[in-house]
């Protein structure tokens, strides 16, 4: 029925079919993403029962938010922190972005063009959203008129993953097992890294870069890699005992792995070494975010769990 790889036991069938069981069962469904608001005093998360809205620091839940969309798998803040982004869909139909105004929960628009769930979104700019999904596609939204900019080609099967790079250039990575750099200008695809020897899951964009941007990717093959893929190098990789689901950075060279086991895992991303495995949650840990202020993170997945922890300091 869709592109879904054999070897991604972690996706969004899996996921689905958890989330329709935990609600015959009267259970909260996994958290599928997670973003804190810019000023750090709320945290967001996106389910099959739409938004929630999280006091910080108790995670004590303020707001449902419903979304026009079933099966929701990504938040983003604008770069002004005044809107919020959601992007899902529902598999082998149609997929959409709903763009809220923040802090009032007031939906502004709603943009249909994919045509399978929408997995991942990122703003390249106050006017410009980039969304990608399990249709292949690669599609850059014009908000000022609410519609397609340009839709890119090129993966040959769903993708999961996208990252906003410097110079208007992009990054996706899909169930294709690839990464690809495109130009967002031109829509033209610059290069394609196939390293990965199963899906990519999540990609994050390293924070401090002192020559090149740098990435990195979390695939099925249990692995991170980190690539600068501007140039198409990949630099380094880590192997971890369970499938990595989402990565954050923390700084520079310390980065947060959301694990299939329902632990993350703190990495010397300079050394590739593991520094801590810390325990999260009960099940798959689906989701990890970075509080934008304390470095504390949150780890939300299966049952509609949440659970924030505090990282050990650098001996």
């Amino acid at each position: 029925m869709t592109n879904r790889p054999l070897d991604w036991p972690f996706g969004l069938f899996s996921l689905l079919a958890l989330g329709v069981a935990s609600l015959l069962a009267g259970q909260e469904p996994p958290i599928t993403d997670l973003t804190f608001a810019p000023d750090g005093q709320s945290l967001v998360a996106c389910s099959q029962r739409g938004l929630h809205i999280y006091r910080w620091p108790d995670l004590e839940l303020q707001q449902r938010v419903d979304v026009a969309a079933d099966n929701l798998h990504a938040v983003r803040f604008s770069p002004d922190g005044n809107r919020l982004a959601v992007g899902g869909g529902n598999p082998a139909e149609e997929g959409s972005v709903e763009i809220f105004s923040w802090p009032d929960y007031r939906s502004l628009t709603k943009l249909s063009g994919h045509d399978d769930s929408v997995l991942a979104i990122e703003w390249a700019g106050p006017q410009q959203l980039v969304s990608v999904g399990l249709d292949r596609q690669v599609i850059s939204w014009d908000l000022s008129r609410g519609e397609p900019q340009a839709t890119l080609q090129g993966h040959s099967r769903g993708v999961s993953a996208i990252g906003i790079l410097p110079d208007n250039q992009w990054v996706t990575a899909g169930h294709d097992r690839s990464v690809r750099v495109w130009n967002g200008k031109s829509g033209a695809l610059v290069r394609t890294l196939n390293q990965h020897n199963g899906s990519v899951h999540a990609l994050a964009t390293c924070p401090a870069t002192v020559n090149q941007p740098m990435i990195a990717t979390a695939a099925e093959d249990r692995s991170i890699r980190f690539w600068q893929p501007t140039i198409g190098r990949m630099m380094r990789y880590i192997r971890l005992e369970s499938v990595p689901l989402d990565v954050t950075w923390i700084d520079g060279s310390h980065l947060v792995a959301a694990c299939a086991d329902g632990q993350i895992r703190l990495v010397d991303t300079d050394q590739v070494t593991l520094m801590k495995t810390m325990p999260a949650i009960d099940g798959w840990a689906y989701a990890v975010a970075r509080h934008p202020q304390d470095g504390t993170v949150v780890v939300g997945g299966s049952h509609g769990q949440l659970k924030s922890l505090s990282l050990p300091s650098e001996e």
